[in-house]
């Protein structure tokens, strides 16, 4: 028998993720200790705490999004005894395609009263100058930052939220701010090699092939073969970048020369310009130009919870 903690972010999905815990607390039957987020961070907080006091194998289920999933393992890296799963409830819920998650109070009940079961997987980390971040989808400098930036701080979010239209918002400010946005340069430095790219759009860099919503950015990432895909979009007229963007949520973007992509199990790169970064599609940091950015994979970092014969 597992011991368990169930995590609720109970905003997420705009609501979502509340209504769907309310329909399912009255019928789980097994033991479980319950904590609802509070703020931004709060899952970490808890998750850590937990895995820290805990020597038993412990379960930690996240009822949320891809947010809530993010502060939880930021939270447990390192506690082998920890396992994660997932009830996604969110607005993306990038993290629902590429891993396994529970889906029905059925399936999580099952799961609990039978078995211990997990797959080993990768998660990406980003070394800033004064920060070390942890990614389950993508981490990245540019455009896509920029965008994620801007409509956060937008006086229209919570209000478009309210409506249950919040991917709006980021919509409204793709188009507003592809006219305003300065493209940047960077260097990729591999092995004693330097490559420069000029004109650029975004750098992706992704442990599973979805971000944004569905959007099929990195075709071939894996997320437990020890490595991560960057992906780099450059040399692009802005209406091409919106027909491109169009291609994305096929996977098909890659055809397009002004599309690179190289897979590596580690990637330092050299700021020229100031831009915005994200973590998982969050706010992480403003780059300093000149300094160096350092991504990489740790392999088999943590336990996603699922049973036996299902798939990633």
């Amino acid at each position: 028998m597992n011991d368990v903690l169930i995590v609720v972010n109970e905003i997420a999905g705009q609501g979502r993720a509340k209504k769907l815990w309310e329909s399912w607390q009255d019928h789980l039957p097994f033991a479980f200790t319950l904590l609802k987020t509070e703020y931004s961070g709060h899952a970490t907080d808890i998750a850590k705490k937990y895995a820290e006091a805990s020597q038993d194998p412990l379960l930690i289920i996240a009822i949320g999004g891809d947010g809530t999933a993010h502060e939880i393992l930021s939270g447990t890296i390192g506690y082998n005894h920890v396992r994660v799963g997932v009830v996604s409830a969110g607005s993306g819920n990038d993290f629902a395609r590429a891993f396994f998650v529970f889906q029905t109070l059925e399936q999580l009940t099952e799961y609990v009263l039978e078995y211990q079961t997990a797959e080993q997987m990768d998660i990406g980390v980003l070394h800033t100058n004064s920060d070390t971040f942890h990614f389950i989808n993508n981490a990245g400098f540019g455009f896509d930052a920029h965008v994620v930036y801007a409509a956060n701080q937008s006086k229209w979010k919570k209000w478009l939220n309210r409506l249950g239209l919040g991917k709006l918002v980021y919509i409204l400010y793709l188009v507003k701010e592809l006219f305003k946005f300065k493209k940047f340069s960077f260097s990729l430095l591999n092995q004693g090699d330097t490559i420069k790219f000029e004109d650029v759009w975004f750098i992706t860099v992704c442990n599973q092939p979805y971000f944004g919503g569905g959007m099929k950015i990195s075709p071939s990432s894996i997320p437990n073969d020890a490595l991560i895909e960057l992906t780099v979009v450059h040399h692009l007229k802005r209406a091409k970048l919106l027909f491109i963007f169009g291609t994305v949520f096929y996977g098909k973007h890659t055809a397009y020369k002004e599309v690179k992509q190289i897979q590596a199990s580690e990637f330092a790169i050299q700021m020229n310009d100031q831009v915005y970064g994200h973590v998982d599609g969050e706010f992480s940091c403003m780059t300093i130009p000149g300094s160096i950015y350092t991504f990489r994979v740790e392999h088999n970092a943590w336990k996603l919870a699922k049973p036996p014969s299902k798939r990633s």
